[in-house]
């Protein structure tokens, strides 16, 4: 397989609402909270809980993004995170805005509000904490034990792709266009962080911080394709991956959350650059050395209970001596 280039084809900045002014979609970025449209909205703070619970632009929530993940970093079933998003106090139908200082965890948290069906999603690039410290400030509002209201958003399902529906599309006759946001040494396998290395048949390289500093540029160049499929390494670097494509790019992509991980855990799944890590080499016919401390316990024993009995028949024998 040839080695794919990093995009530079059809320029589509145009096509989304990231470059609009007010916002044009349901989804998309906003540099500033000024918009006639965004003064309603709700704003939710994903920074660390302990620091919007402190200090918030008023009226926010607390929306950190372990909200939404279960155990191993994956993430939670959806009626799980339909009951924290009741437990915030939205229903679905507002109008809200997605904030905060690392861009990772606002678009992971913005990403999981618009798959669940969410009405209308913003997400502010500028940094949260120096917007708090220009105007008034409050504490930001915890979500509490209890839904209220109950949340009634559509999930998005049709963005949504599980492993068994991509593996069968790839068999197809019109597998769909596969965009990758790890590394480039995650991509080829030279850094592992799953069972094993490598990408998805077929997809394409796009790194994350690459993407994100072109969208900040404004000079995104994706391809114009009809369906295409965005994963990283996990359900949360995927999800971002997934609305940075979708409200940072225009790009209508859909996401395969479960990532690199959960394709790579199972091992008839087809692979492109497969690696393994097997550890260190060591040189045939040569044993392994052992370190002191790494020897078994029952050599340590023995050698224990060859020097007591030494220092027995020693002492037995300068005792006849001396006699």
């Amino acid at each position: 397989m040839a080695r794919p280039a990093l995009f530079a084809l059809a320029l589509l900045m145009a096509a989304g609402c990231a470059a609009a002014s007010p916002p044009a979609g349901d989804f998309c970025y906003v540099s500033r909270l000024s918009d006639a449209r965004l003064r309603e909205a709700v704003v939710l703070d994903t920074r660390p809980l302990a620091a919007c619970a402190s200090r918030s632009l008023p009226g926010a929530r607390c929306l950190p993004p372990r909200e939404f993940m279960g155990p191993h970093h994956r993430l939670a079933s959806f009626r799980d995170i339909l009951w924290v998003l009741g437990a915030s106090g939205l229903s679905g139908q507002e109008s809200v805005v997605v904030a905060g200082d690392d861009p990772v965890r606002r678009d992971f948290v913005a990403g999981v509000l618009y798959l669940a069906g969410q009405s209308r999603v913003a997400v502010l690039t500028a940094p949260l904490t120096p917007l708090i410290a220009q105007g008034p400030a409050a504490p930001g509002t915890t979500r509490g034990m209890f839904r209220n209201p109950v949340y009634q958003g559509r999930p998005r399902a049709g963005l949504i792709v599980l492993r068994g529906e991509l593996a069968r599309a790839l068999r197809g006759a019109h597998p769909p266009y596969l965009l990758d946001g790890r590394s480039l040494a995650s991509y080829w396998g030279r850094r592992i962080r799953a069972a094993r290395g490598g990408h998805l048949p077929g997809a394409q390289p796009l790194p994350m911080p690459a993407l994100r500093l072109a969208v900040v540029a404004g000079a995104v160049q994706l391809p114009p394709v009809a369906s295409a499929v965005a994963y990283a390494n996990d359900a949360y670097d995927s999800i971002a991956y997934f609305t940075l494509l979708r409200a940072g790019s225009g790009f209508a992509a859909r996401v395969y959350p479960g990532g690199w991980m959960d394709w790579a855990d199972h091992t008839g799944l087809p692979v492109d650059s497969e690696t393994f890590d097997r550890g260190p080499l060591q040189t045939p016919g040569r044993p392994v050395p052992v370190a002191p401390s790494a020897r078994p316990k029952s050599d340590s024993l023995a050698r224990f209970a060859a020097a007591v009995l030494l220092a027995a028949i020693t002492g037995y024998y300068l005792g006849r001596r001396h006699s």
